[in-house]
């Protein structure tokens, strides 16, 4: 009888050990679940902008203005001789209308936006400086219109939609820091450059344009001066969550007539 009540005994701390690994191994996967969660982890990632399908969708989690133009400037004189500049990142109305001219929210509006990005990220700072340069005014006037008109626009941006990890001047590094990621992404001079597209030349536009499709999967928008000559490049995206870019076809044609655009060299 003992003997039995020994075995009984192992029989039940085994158990009992058994039990207590297994809890311990499901644990760690099953807890981040929700552990991490904060507010702009809760947004439906999948969401695609302009594409909501009349529900309404958190403007955190998906940009009130859902058709952003990443627009490009070619100016001789200015940045380097092998690639275009940046004018600037446009959120547009989902046809393509332009969002209110002086910006969205006053609140966050500064004419300071240079030394701001210096100080709290001098390496971005150095990469808007070397391809995103002013040729009408100094730089930090030019950076600083061009948060408070368009940044500021941005609604999955706004600090409230970072949740407790925003920290001070976050909304305008992450909109700054796109620009240089779009324009490390597509490489305008590069597709052109393999198309046989060089600068010093004249070519029609649907040259240019089938080069840039061709390059990237979607139809761009170039725009001339009055001369005919090559003043800015407009690539179109949709959303997709909170900050994931999509390339879409350009829903503007542009302003370059059929007698031919003309391509300058910088230097």
């Amino acid at each position: 009888m003992k003997l039995f009540t020994l075995f009984l005994s192992i029989f039940c701390i085994e158990g009992l050990i058994a039990t207590v690994h297994t809890e311990r191994a499901t644990t760690p996967w099953q807890q981040p679940i929700t552990a991490d969660i904060e507010e702009p982890s809760s947004c439906n990632r999948t969401i695609l902008s302009c594409h909501w399908n009349g529900s309404n969708v958190d403007t955190c989690c998906s940009p009130k203005y859902g058709l952003v133009v990443f627009t490009l400037q070619w100016v001789p004189g200015y940045g380097p001789s092998d690639e275009f500049t940046i004018h600037g990142i446009w959120p547009d109305t989902c046809d393509g209308g332009r969002a209110p001219r002086r910006g969205c929210d006053r609140t966050r509006i500064s004419n300071n936006i240079g030394p701001i990005i210096k100080s709290i990220n001098p390496t971005l700072y150095q990469q808007i400086s070397r391809v995103w340069p002013s040729y009408k005014g100094n730089n930090n006037w030019f950076w600083s219109h061009e948060w408070n008109t368009h940044g500021s626009c941005v609604s999955t941006l706004r600090p409230n939609c970072y949740g407790e990890k925003y920290t001070k001047y976050q909304d305008v590094n992450d909109y700054f820091q796109k620009a240089i990621d779009l324009h490390h992404d597509y490489d305008i001079y590069g597709a052109l450059n393999v198309a046989g597209v060089l600068p010093g030349r004249t070519y029609n536009v649907e040259t240019m344009l089938e080069a840039l499709r061709q390059a990237y999967g979607n139809r761009v928008k170039i725009d001339c001066d009055r001369s005919g000559q090559l003043k800015e490049i407009g690539l179109f995206f949709y959303v997709q969550g909170r900050d994931n870019y999509v390339l879409t076809d350009a829903v503007h044609r542009g302003s370059c007539g059929a007698r031919g655009v003309y391509y300058p060299k910088k230097y």
